[in-house]
């Protein structure tokens, strides 16, 4: 089961997936609202065990802290991005936000390891050009991808920003783009899709069918 938490001035989405039969959960790149997280987590029950940011970037990480606190539990980013992770508050200042700095992660993760939630077991893609180190997480048993800030619906995430990287990103498109039609990608901002919508209607893949 999840939920997604569309948050802040950005409008950063927040998942919480959970097992529905244990109640394990994870929190998939928490925004900028602790309290409302928690509620939602104690509203249905949930035991949260895991936190993941696929970026570093503020609007993703801002909770990270409160829900650390909160349940004592892990976080998990991408090895490249881990660096960069406590600082990250810093740059809300550019977009006059005030965030809250993060904590130090205590998973760091590579290309093909594994996060399991009770049942459900995700796969990391390291997914770089957004950040040097952003990741996915996919799911082949319940067909779902969180893509962070790489790919969105119809469109991708900006490559501008001081370690972001356009020929990186567009790559990481096409091995996003190479799972199966069916899954569903849950973005980082904006709605869901499907990696067959995205063949089909994304302008920046290359080529067409």
């Amino acid at each position: 089961m999840m939920l997604k938490i569309v948050e802040g001035m950005l409008f950063e989405n927040c998942y919480i997936f959970w097992d529905e039969q244990e109640k394990d959960a994870m929190i998939v790149d928490p925004g900028d609202d602790g309290e409302r997280i928690e509620d939602e987590i104690e509203r249905m029950g949930l035991k949260p065990v895991l936190i993941v940011n696929t970026h570093y970037h503020f609007d993703h990480t801002g909770a990270n802290g409160y829900i650390k606190n909160r349940y004592q539990i892990p976080i998990a980013i991408g090895l490249k991005d881990a660096p960069f992770l406590e600082d990250a508050y810093k740059a809300a200042l550019e977009f006059m936000i005030r965030s809250e700095s993060s904590p130090k992660a205590d998973i760091l993760l590579e290309e093909g390891d594994t996060l399991t939630i009770a049942r459900h077991v995700f796969k990391v893609m390291e997914t770089p050009g957004h950040t040097r180190g952003s990741i996915c997480l996919y799911s082949e048993k319940d067909e779902i991808l969180f893509s962070g800030d790489t790919l969105f619906y119809e469109s991708v995430g900006r490559w501008d920003f001081k370690d972001g990287d356009k020929k990186l990103l567009f790559q990481s498109l096409d091995k996003i783009l190479n799972l199966p039609w069916q899954v569903i990608v849950y973005p980082g901002h904006g709605p869901e899709t499907t990696i067959e919508h995205e063949i089909k209607y994304n302008p920046y893949k290359k080529g067409v069918l």
